[in-house]
């Protein structure tokens, strides 16, 4: 009984699989993966400057004794990082 139940079940599984991947628009094959090849890749540096870009700017929209305190403590923490990430951070700019 138990090896009959585990072939149906194998049988459903595989059939709702070649009915999924038939049918579902979220499985069109290739499709995600063909746009996913067009997407150039970033570089290590290039993603810290752009992630540190956006949070220094949504840091600028906070009020100013906030922003003097977070000001203060991204400053401190840069200085405690390796010397690759000073430079990288080194020209950050804190005006609006």
């Amino acid at each position: 009984m138990v090896s009959h139940t585990t072939i149906v079940f194998t049988r459903y599984i595989i059939l709702e699989w070649i009915r999924r991947n038939q049918n579902d628009q979220k499985t069109y094959g290739e499709l995600f993966f063909m746009f996913c090849d067009d997407i150039q890749d970033m570089d290590l540096t290039s993603a810290l400057q752009s992630l540190m870009a956006l949070f220094v700017e949504h840091i600028l929209t906070l009020s100013a004794d906030i922003t003097s305190i977070i000001k203060c403590k991204v400053s401190e923490w840069i200085a405690s990082q390796a010397a690759f990430i000073q430079d990288l951070f080194g020209n950050i700019s804190w005006e609006s």
